[in-house]
This record gives structure tokens, C-alpha cells and sequence, in this order.
């Protein structure tokens, strides 16, 4: 087996170093393990009836969920794919995609607040050509875009609650104004970000305030983050306009078929959910999953799957069927394959 080597990234510093902060997240992994088992609570009497619909339950689209499931990992690694472009790196589609399942597979094995992904990504990505600086802003350019998809579909979500009536009219209200600010704030920072001087002044008045008030957690020097701001801004120069509208696209692809996973992991236990239900359960799966101090939510993203379809009318034994079969497909089926690939990769020479 492989050695796993997660030295070789300059920003992978240990954890331990920062303890107030290691305890802050245990802490708030207790209390929402507590309310976790308080709310799933109600759903024990379900469990029974939730295994005995995998005895009735229509296995094609068992098959479905899975190949929905791989071509949304398709447009993920086409989003990457894109994000790599302007470097002088070379991957292929196939070795990419493994790439990426390694980097999920390692987030999970070592639970590191996403750093050793991300040396993940830098060490393997190498073997390709691509510099360390590459492969992490190429990481930042997919993550941003994928979280703008993200928060588009939550807003989907609440138009379809404006357009059934469920929201009264002060909450549309509320959305429209945060939607509208949430817009304009993205707009102006894009502008900022291309901006050499502002962004420059801007960035070095809170590197000042963070380092007077939180500089015992980390001081940022003004010329390192100079650097950064010069590196950023010249390879954002370097998407051509050609790939600009592909970028979006592979990452609303990424999503949208993974919300149709989830649906047809709800359509194999014959459950016909509305999209509206569909679209706001995963919003809400997605918030959730991020506050845990476990990677990718685990452990308690397994939970709060059924739990939250139950709370919006969904009968709980079909929430516990089919949440846990999207978070075997989506998650656990994701970093299994993640473990060959690392396998796979790491002979590469």
C-alpha cells in the first residue's frame, strides 16, 4: 500500500496548533450530536417500517440514482477540468475524475478541516505538471462557482414555496431584499477582486485589524498577501472568454443532477416527492452538513437526511429508506472509489 505523504503543501499546518479552535468545534459537535438524537427521536419507531420497504421497493432506479449520480460527478470534473485550463499542466478526464474521489476519500480518512484534500490535490496533480499554486486556485475558481450553484437551488426552493403560498407575503418580502443584497455583494466583489488598488487597500485595512484583534490565532504580512492578490489576479486574467460561460454550466450540471439523485432515491421507494420538497430538503441538508466538525457532515449528515424530509411531510420510513440510500450513493459510494483511485494514482510515477 502507498504511503500517504501530506507534508508536501506549505499551507498544511497541524491542527493542534490551534487548540482554543479544536475545542470550539467539539464542542459544537456534542451539542449538535444532542440534538441530533433529540430530534431523530421520533423516527425510531420508523426504522422497522423503513427496512421493510427495501423489500417492496423498485430496484431500477436504484441504478438510476447511481448513473444520475456519475454523470454529476462528470460535470464536477469538467468544472475542474475548465478551472485547470489556463495552466501548463495536462490531465486527462478519466485520471481527473480519480484525482477528485481521492481528494474525498482523503478528507474523510484524515479529518484535517479539508487541508489534507487539499494536499491531496497538490500532490497528485503534480504527477501532471501542475504547481502547487495551480492546483489550488484552481480549487478556489470550483469551489466558488459551485457554491454559487449551490445557493442558487436553495433559492429555487423558495420559489417554488412563493408559488404554491406557502410563504406569506412578509417573508417574500425579507427573501427578495437578502436575495437582492446577496446579488449585489457577489457584483461588487467580482469588480473589487479585478481592481489591483482597491482590493489591495482594502485587504491590507482588515489584515490590520485581524492582526490587532485575532493575531494570537494567525497574523497575515502584508507582502505575503500582496503576493497572493498579484497571483490571483493574473491567473483570473487568463480565462479566456470562450470557457467564462462553460464554467457555470458544468457547475449547475454538478448539482442539479445531484438534487435528481436524491429524487430518484425517493422515486425507487415509490414516493413521488414535489420539487418544491426536493429543492428545499437539500438546501437544508446543505446547511446542516457544514456545521459538524466531521468531514462531508459525517456521520450526522446520515441523520439529519431523514430527519429533515420528515419535517417537511415526507412519512418517516420512507425519509430514513431513502435519505440513507442518496447518502450511500452520494458519499460513502463516492470515497469508496476514492480509495481505489488513491491506490491507482499513487504508482504513477
Amino acid at each position: 500500500m502507498p504511503q500517504l505523504d501530506l507534508s508536501s503543501t506549505p499551507s498544511a499546518k497541524p491542527l493542534s496548533q490551534n487548540g482554543t479552535r479544536t475545542w470550539l468545534r467539539r464542542a459544537l459537535t456534542v451539542a449538535l450530536l444532542g440534538l441530533l438524537i433529540y430530534f431523530f427521536w421520533p423516527l425510531f419507531s420508523e426504522i422497522k417500517a423503513a427496512a421493510g420497504l427495501f423489500r417492496t421497493a423498485d430496484w431500477i432506479w436504484l441504478g438510476v440514482a447511481v448513473l444520475i449520480q456519475v454523470i454529476s460527478y462528470w460535470f464536477l470534473t469538467w468544472l475542474n477540468k475548465l478551472s485547470l485550463q489556463p495552466f501548463s499542466g495536462n490531465i486527462k478526464t478519466g485520471p481527473l475524475a480519480a484525482v477528485l474521489t481521492s481528494m474525498a476519500f482523503i478528507s474523510v480518512a484524515v479529518p484535517s478541516a479539508g487541508l489534507s484534500g487539499m494536499a491531496m490535490r497538490v500532490r497528485l496533480l503534480r504527477k501532471y505538471g501542475y504547481r502547487p499554486e495551480e492546483a489550488l486556485f484552481s480549487m478556489v475558481v470550483e469551489t466558488v462557482l459551485e457554491l454559487i450553484a449551490l445557493v442558487s437551488v436553495g433559492i429555487l426552493g423558495v420559489a417554488y414555496l412563493v408559488e404554491s403560498g406557502r410563504l406569506e407575503e412578509g417573508n417574500v418580502i425579507f427573501l427578495v431584499a437578502v436575495g437582492i443584497a446577496s446579488i449585489g455583494t457577489m457584483w461588487y466583489g467580482w469588480i473589487l477582486v479585478r481592481d489591483p488598488v482597491k482590493s489591495r487597500r482594502i485587504a491590507f485595512k482588515l489584515a490590520k485589524v485581524w492582526n490587532r484583534l485575532g493575531g494570537r490565532f494567525r497574523t497575515f504580512d502584508q507582502d505575503y498577501l500582496d503576493e497572493r492578490l498579484t497571483f490571483f489576479q493574473t491567473n483570473l486574467s487568463h480565462y479566456h472568454s470562450s470557457v467564462l460561460w462553460k464554467l457555470p454550466l458544468a457547475a449547475y450540471g454538478k448539482v442539479f443532477l445531484d438534487v435528481l439523485c436524491l429524487g430518484a432515491s425517493f422515486r425507487m421507494f415509490n414516493y413521488n416527492i414535489s420539487p418544491s420538497t426536493l429543492f428545499i430538503g437539500y438546501g437544508l441538508v446543505l446547511t446542516f452538513s457544514g456545521m459538524g466538525a466531521l468531514p462531508g457532515g459525517l456521520g450526522m449528515t446520515d441523520a439529519m437526511v431523514p430527519i429533515i424530509f420528515s419535517w417537511l411531510r415526507v412519512p418517516g420510513s420512507v425519509a430514513i429508506a431513502a435519505g440513507l440510500t442518496y447518502r450511500l450513493i452520494a458519499f460513502w459510494l463516492v470515497r469508496f472509489a476514492g480509495y481505489i483511485s488513491w491506490l491507482v494514482l499513487e504508482r504513477k510515477k
